[in-house]
């Protein structure tokens, strides 16, 4: 199965599965690169950055709804202005992570396109 195959079973995910899908990706990441050393885990770990990575796309726009709705309610309950209402990006862990294996491996090219991947999605300036 492809990335974009992947991603097309996940589109009837609602905005709050799709945020339970990116977070619970990032816990299964540091599971398994934490004990990297051993078994299948390092591999494991990248395939989970790469999943993580796919669902990008998806989990902005979700938290990103997320934030929008948290403003709105807010505003709503306390008839007052939020206190935050501008979105920040938050780091991308399976990125973060994953870019740090390239690093390692001196794979730079790599570097370049998740960089640029990454960019395009809205996770970077």
């Amino acid at each position: 199965m492809n990335e974009e195959q992947w991603l097309r079973g996940l589109n009837h995910l609602s905005f709050e599965q799709v945020i339970q899908v990116h977070f619970g990706l990032q816990e299964k990441i540091k599971e398994h690169y934490k004990k990297r050393a051993s078994g299948d885990n390092l591999n494991i770990a990248i395939e989970l950055c790469k999943q993580q990575i796919a669902l990008s796309s998806l989990a902005l726009q979700s938290l990103k709804k997320k934030h929008e709705i948290s403003v709105l309610e807010y505003e709503s309950l306390t008839n007052k202005k939020h206190p935050s209402p501008e979105f920040f990006v938050p780091k991308h862990h399976g990125y973060t992570q994953y870019r740090a294996i390239l690093k390692k491996n001196k794979k730079f090219t790599d570097i370049e396109e998740l960089d640029n991947k990454m960019r395009g999605l809205g996770w970077l300036d």
